[in-house]
């Protein structure tokens, strides 16, 4: 199970490419990006925070903003955020017991959290700024899911599989 942990896992058409760094950034492979005014990378938002309106994200992070000295790198590998490319993601909300799947969410967009503990999830209990669609349960993470003896709606902080919504994707060109 995936509980509230940070997950890197995508699958679909990917295109990685490098872009450069913002300053002071600390992202870690994983993490969602997105571009500051000047047109280099930074972390989409701040832990514990909701990404907000207006937010354009580049994409998922594929390595880590720092070496392994510490120093910030020039540049980074973001897997784009495109059509078909999905990201699993933890399911989040704020009261754990309504962190929990139910088939009638796959299609229901969400908003992109960016967990306290390190990590982004999805938020079932934020449909302000919609920057997520879920697409599936990753349910290969699931035995009893797949055999029937784990219902709906029973597992708390499961994975599922999103796809980044077209207004919120810095890369219009990609769509």
């Amino acid at each position: 199970m995936a509980g509230l942990n940070r997950i890197f896992e995508t699958r679909g058409p990917l295109h990685i490419d490098k872009f450069p760094v913002a300053a002071s950034q600390t992202f870690v492979k994983g993490d969602f990006l997105t571009f500051n005014g000047s047109g280099l990378l930074q972390l989409a938002v701040a832990a514990g925070s909701n990404v907000g309106s207006g937010a354009l994200i580049v994409g998922m992070a594929n390595e880590n903003a720092l070496d392994d000295y510490g120093n910030l790198k020039n540049s980074v590998g973001v897997i784009f955020a495109q059509p078909g490319t999905q990201f699993k993601l933890p399911l989040y909300n704020a009261t754990p017991a309504s962190a929990v799947f139910n088939t009638n969410e796959i299609g229901v967009k969400y908003e992109l959290h960016n967990l306290s503990s390190g990590g982004f999830a999805v938020d079932n209990g934020s449909t302000t700024n919609v920057a997520v669609t879920i697409v599936g349960i990753a349910a290969e993470d699931y035995p009893g899911w797949l055999t029937g003896t784990t219902g709906a709606g029973t597992i708390e902080y499961p994975a599922v599989w999103v796809e980044v919504r077209a207004a919120f994707s810095a890369l219009t060109g990609a769509r």
